[in-house]
């Protein structure tokens, strides 16, 4: 069950003052783009503390007061002192309404709002079983499904100004070889990303990674595998992302290093598979 069946969160003028307390209280990060930094300031915050709920409720994480008016989640954020931050919903009596929860705000873990109700910190968010899947082994082989790519995505290609397969096809096998330059130096650059497939319940850790085109900003992301069979081991890219959708995705599990609030600073337009909102 998705957050806004269950809580009532505010129309988005209001839910946006929630953040916004939230970004002065957290440690410093990107949390919009810039290219909506004006219209819409918190597009990153926004989802990540949407699918954040939403992954403690998989969890069985979120944690009720012992009176049963109030709950309570871990956001995975620190304060400035590395506090944790925790978010609180009380029971929603607004008559009518579907939602059972209404969004209170965020809290210090010593906040009086907080300890008041609940004694202990819920849990963190958990996306892996092994830490290993989070790092890029620059040791292993990194292979490219080129067909399956292009193929597959060529209108995310095309949005970005490629509309040539060959000259694709050319750009990629330059993009891999820098991408693997820069991963050997920093593996930070390609980030964790949980996959869930709702049809076969398959839960795995992907990478994503920039790409890096002649001559362009980065635009786009590669989505990467890791292989195992029983003789081999390496890393398969299988399609690629919007990189504002990449950075989106990794941000449950990770905040991106450097190198991607760079090229993220460098978007000047946001991708159509961003546009859709589902907060009025």
């Amino acid at each position: 069950m998705r957050i806004l069946d269950e809580v009532y969160v505010g129309k988005k003028e209001e839910l946006n003052k929630k953040f916004a307390l939230l970004a002065n209280l957290a440690q410093d990060e990107m949390w919009t783009f810039r290219a909506i930094k004006d219209t819409d300031p918190f597009k990153i915050m926004r989802n990540f503390f949407f699918y954040t709920y939403n992954r403690l409720r998989e969890e069985n994480k979120l944690l009720l007061s012992t009176d049963e008016q109030y709950l309570s989640m871990n956001t995975g954020l620190l304060t400035k002192y590395d506090q944790e931050i925790v978010a609180l919903f009380a029971k929603n009596e607004r008559e009518g309404s579907k939602q059972a929860w209404y969004f209170v705000g965020f809290f210090k873990e010593n906040d009086k709002q907080f300890t008041s109700h609940f004694s202990e910190i819920p849990k963190m968010a958990n996306y892996y079983k092994n830490a290993s899947d989070l790092i890029y082994d620059s040791n292993l082989e990194l292979r490219l499904q080129k067909e399956h790519i292009i193929d597959d995505n060529f209108i995310r290609f095309s949005n970005v100004g490629f509309d040539n397969k060959e000259l694709i096809s050319v750009f990629l096998d330059v993009a891999k070889e820098k991408l693997e330059k820069k991963l050997k130096r920093n593996f930070k650059l390609a980030l964790p990303f949980y996959y869930h497939n709702t049809e076969t319940k398959e839960d795995k850790i992907q990478l994503l990674a920039p790409l890096y085109f002649p001559s362009a900003p980065v635009k786009l992301a590669l989505v990467i595998n890791k292989i195992k069979t029983e003789t081999s081991e390496y890393y398969e890219g299988i399609t690629i992302l919007p990189v504002e959708l990449a950075y989106m995705n990794s941000r449950l599990i990770v905040k991106p290093d450097e190198e991607w609030a760079r090229i993220m600073d460098e978007v000047d337009s946001l991708s159509e598979e961003l546009a859709i909102d589902k907060v009025e």
